[in-house]
């Protein structure tokens, strides 16, 4: 076994906290959303904490998404642009690219497709959680972060595991190699950032569960939703290496105790991509 299970959660959590992401700062985001008493001066006053995460935010509002003409060049202009409504999307699409940006040289992934991938899963888990009764906006967020595990753990392998020469993943999938490499899963290691990031536990449970594989209990309807997600950007050609046999061997059974028909699923897709398309621009 290559890394001895040399890496252990806490390890993960102490590189994590260590990293310059802006994930952290959507769960505090959310509240102050939530807040009717509110504006967008105390939004901007969070959001100017991280001046790397201000200007990814500027590059996310003038992308095709949001572009509205003459360019914006402030964080306030950003939030005026989108409005109050969409500052959350903006605000976790901008985090989630500044973590994704992190060097990967365990995973056999460019950054570009975790990026793709990540908001594909996000797009099509929001346009899907209302059918099930689910909250749009924390549906799109552990869409978005599901692979901030392999991220994190990457970056301390980087550091930890550096004499060691990645392996192959094999036809048993990723979290066999995974187990094999690093002593943890990517699924594992993301639930205890999230965690403790202070996310809601339907989000980094859901993050621990996604590939709803071997687990002791009936997942939460997010995990399974999060699972779903994971097989239509598979669809969609936007694959991850050694995720196959934790989705595609399993899709119709899970889309089905979600009482999700294929049809639908395939239109809430589709409006997915439509919006991935408009969207894809900030993601180089």
């Amino acid at each position: 076994m290559a890394a001895n299970n040399s890496i252990t959660r806490e390890r993960v959590v102490k590189v994590a906290d260590a990293l310059p992401c802006a994930p952290r700062v959507l769960e505090e985001l959310k509240t102050l959303l939530a807040n009717p008493n509110s504006d967008m001066e105390q939004v901007a006053g969070l959001l100017r904490r991280d001046g790397t995460l201000t200007a990814r935010i500027i590059r996310v509002a003038n992308g095709v998404m949001y572009n509205r003409g003459d360019p914006v060049g402030s964080l306030e202009d950003a939030l005026a642009r989108v409005g109050y409504s969409e500052v959350y999307r903006l605000t976790s699409m901008a985090s989630m690219l500044q973590l994704m940006d992190l060097p990967l040289r365990f995973y056999p992934i460019t950054n570009q497709r975790l990026r793709e991938n990540s908001l594909l899963c996000g797009l099509v888990m929001e346009g899907l959680a209302g059918d099930l009764g689910l909250d749009a906006r924390t549906a799109y967020t552990a869409g978005l972060l599901r692979s901030v595990g392999a991220v994190v753990l990457d970056a301390t392998a980087q550091k930890d595991l550096r004499y060691v020469r990645p392996t192959p993943i094999g036809p048993e999938g990723l979290m066999a190699w995974e187990q094999q490499m690093f002593g943890l899963t990517s699924c594992e290691a993301g639930a205890a950032v999230l965690r403790a990031w202070r996310f809601q536990v339907d989000v980094y449970v859901a993050v621990r569960d996604q590939y709803v594989h071997n687990l002791a209990v009936d997942p939460l309807p997010l995990a399974k939703l999060l699972n779903v997600a994971i097989n239509e950007a598979e669809k969609a050609g936007l694959t991850l290496p050694g995720c196959a046999p934790y989705t595609a061997a399993q899709a119709d059974t899970v889309r089905e105790s979600l009482q999700l028909s294929e049809e639908h699923v395939a239109e809430a897709t589709k409006r997915a991509m439509f919006k991935f398309e408009r969207m894809r621009d900030v993601l180089k």
